[in-house]
């Protein structure tokens, strides 16, 4: 495995949560771009509430993605 081998890729990604009625109520993640390679030590950093905890359970498979892609290696 080369170490310039991406690990953790993220591409657009955004996370809209809904009301009741499947209206748009809060935008968690705004199209969000990322790539981290091995080796690399990577942190998300942000005030409360800016989607830090979405993001990292969107990758991990917790949560659906409204829009975008990403890949865990």
């Amino acid at each position: 495995m080369s170490s310039n081998e991406t690990v953790i890729f993220a591409q657009g990604l955004t996370k809209v949560f809904k009301d009741f009625w499947g209206r748009s109520k809060a935008r968690a993640v705004d199209g969000i771009d990322f790539e981290v390679k091995r080796g690399e030590v990577f942190g998300l950093l942000g005030p409360n509430g800016s989607g830090k905890s979405t993001t990292v359970k969107m990758l991990l498979g917790l949560l659906y993605p409204t829009r975008g892609r990403h890949q865990r290696v």
